[in-house]
């Protein structure tokens, strides 16, 4: 395979603030690319499979092409008088499968398998005084092509109980909240509370893998 990215950084002074952007544009083309796919595999010794056949493989998918761009904005000035630094991001990629495409076959078949189309991720951190308090917000698309056979209404339902349903009523993008607040106590020690998935949002990464609820976590950092 090989690959091409086109790009521009330009810096942005504004009064007291400072920061950049940086855009760039991505062309990737694979022959023979490997990716996992579900399904049963058994070997040539076994007449029949059984269920310790079931699950994921490397296999040649054929030729694919992922393009996209990205977008970055990065600042850093002062808020009032508080440091304020911010960023954000925004990613599109447009995978596909250059081997699908016959009749019968749709725009989503030929998307590569487990992706998102668009995601978004922005941050903002303030720090007054010995404070720093920060905030993450990420926002990823629906995921618009899975292993069929986990939406198969006989063969899903085995594989894992419920899932087609769910998949059809919860595959619709998410969003997830961050927020971090730390407290300088001495020049080589700081301490903090990081609280993860603020809203307790339920999503999935891939199918039947449910990702961390909310979790908050104390944290003592030295610094030596």
């Amino acid at each position: 395979g090989w690959s091409a990215e086109l790009g521009v950084k330009q810096g942005v002074r504004l009064g007291e603030w400072n920061g950049y952007i940086d855009l760039a544009a991505f062309w990737t083309q694979y022959h023979e690319m490997i990716e996992f796919n579900f399904g049963v595999y058994k070997p040539d010794s076994v007449e029949f499979p059984g269920l310790e056949h079931i699950g994921f493989k490397a296999l040649n998918v054929g030729n694919a092409r992922i393009t996209g761009f990205e977008t970055t904005l990065v600042g850093a000035g002062k808020l009032y008088v508080v440091p304020l630094t911010i960023m954000a991001g925004y990613t599109y990629i447009n995978p596909i499968d250059l081997n699908v495409g016959g009749a019968g076959d749709t725009t989503e078949n030929q998307y590569l398998k487990y992706r998102y189309r668009h995601s978004v991720k922005g941050d903002i951190e303030l720090s007054p005084g010995r404070f720093t308090l920060g905030y993450t917000i990420i926002y990823n698309s629906r995921m618009e092509n899975i292993d069929e056979v986990f939406l198969s209404p006989l063969i899903g339902e085995l594989i894992l109980p419920g899932f087609p349903d769910y998949w059809a009523r919860n595959n619709n993008g998410y969003i997830l909240m961050n927020a971090r607040i730390l407290y300088d106590v001495a020049d080589f020690m700081n301490m903090g509370l990081i609280m993860r998935n603020l809203t307790n949002k339920e999503y999935m990464g891939r199918p039947g893998d449910i990702r961390p609820p909310r979790n908050i976590t104390f944290q003592l950092t030295f610094r030596f």
